[in-house]
């Protein structure tokens, strides 16, 4: 029996306001867009992504890593951005004050609120300090019994290993927990976990799946 979930921020219960997590709309305002190759961009992101490895367990680390990851990229494509442009960039990563980076499904405070009734519900996302100040901000962390965070752990979901913390914490035997991620590599794992797993699908994308595909969670409802 299902006694607890375990769901990713990413895709499901947020989305990227500009469609990518790292060209955020900040971005795109600090940077003349018109003058970058964006096949460039896109390589110089790839290469520079080691930089996001680094642990950080609060805003202030976080805050350095951001701010050398996107120095490096900028440094890679030789574009000369001014030290105010790319502190806006950082600074609206990391601590989002106009709430302009993520955009929240449709529904999911209610819909947590109903689940919270009858799962216990965590979270293990790839993602950073400034992730708990979003979920606070939005009245939806006092749904979640606990928040995995990877930057806070320095692992990530593909390590396998980061899957470990929330299985000994609260002692989950097999199948007593589902996972819930739009990608369909991280569900491999969860499965070889012992998890039961949906793959999550919010925008409709997909035309299939190994696994079952859901939209939003009214089927867990």
């Amino acid at each position: 029996m299902i006694k607890y979930l375990i769901l990713d921020m990413g895709r499901v219960l947020v989305e990227p306001a500009s469609g990518d997590w790292l060209i955020t709309n900040e971005f795109i305002k600090n940077v003349n867009i018109a003058q970058l190759d964006k096949t460039r961009l896109d390589e110089a992101i790839q290469k520079s992504r080691y930089l996001l490895d680094g642990k950080a367990k609060n805003l202030e680390e976080e805050y350095k890593i951001i701010m050398e990851f996107y120095k490096t990229v900028f440094q890679k494509i030789n574009y000369n951005i001014t030290y105010e442009n790319l502190k806006n960039i950082v600074d609206n990563f990391v601590y989002d004050k106009d709430d302009s980076k993520y955009i929240l499904y449709k529904n999911v405070k209610e819909d947590l609120e109903k689940l919270s009734k009858k799962y216990t519900i965590l979270m293990l996302s790839d993602n950073w300090p400034c992730a708990f100040n979003y979920l606070k901000r939005h009245n939806i962390e006092q749904y979640f019994t606990k928040i995995y965070i990877s930057s806070v752990y320095g692992e990530r979901k593909k390590d396998k290993t980061f899957f470990d913390y929330p299985i000994k914490d609260f002692n989950i035997k097999e199948n007593e927990a589902l996972f819930i991620d739009d990608n369909e590599d991280l569900l491999d794992i969860a499965v070889d976990k012992g998890l039961s797993v949906l793959h999550m699908d919010r925008n409709k994308v997909l035309t299939s799946s190994k696994y079952k595909i859901i939209h939003d969670f009214t089927e867990l409802l």
